[in-house]
């Protein structure tokens, strides 16, 4: 007997929730933290206005000048004016930026895979495949509010 559909969400919600965190762990090994990495996600498929990234990581603009202030100091985001507003900030990855989001990338990829080695080859595939459908799921909300450039770069 399958659980009503409220009480799965819930438990779904929960594992992506205990997911996230494996994931902010992961990231500990490439120097980055959770917010840190999503914000170089983000800026990996194109230079942004600074609000823009706050607007599609569904934080207040102070909250991602602060995790932006960490990047820039590392040298991993540069900030500069945008050409079309001058009073608006805008933000690009750097080549430093990129080395450490594809660092990111490798140490959550493999703390995922350490997860998926505790399953079957059938059931670790279907993980897969749900976490691609959410994905796209997800990709498909952000086009419909921010339009067809915020998405990020798995598709």
């Amino acid at each position: 007997m399958t659980q009503p559909t409220s009480e799965r969400s819930v438990d779904a919600v929960r594992a992506a929730a205990r997911l996230a965190k494996v994931a902010g762990s992961a990231l500990a090994e490439a120097e980055l933290t959770l917010p840190q990495y999503r914000v170089l996600v983000f800026l990996s498929v194109r230079d942004r206005p600074a609000a823009h990234v706050a607007a599609l990581l569904g934080v207040t603009p102070p909250t991602v000048t602060s995790v932006v202030d960490g990047l820039v100091a590392r040298g991993l985001v540069a900030r500069g004016s945008d050409p079309d507003d001058r009073r608006r900030v805008r933000l690009s990855i750097t080549g430093a930026g990129t080395t450490a989001v594809t660092a990111g990338d490798e140490v959550v990829g493999a703390g995922l895979d350490r997860l998926l080695a505790r399953l079957d080859a059938d059931e670790a595939e279907t993980a897969l495949v749900g976490l691609e459908v959410l994905n796209h799921a997800m990709e498909l909300a952000l086009e419909e509010r921010f339009g067809d450039d915020a998405t990020a770069r798995t598709r």
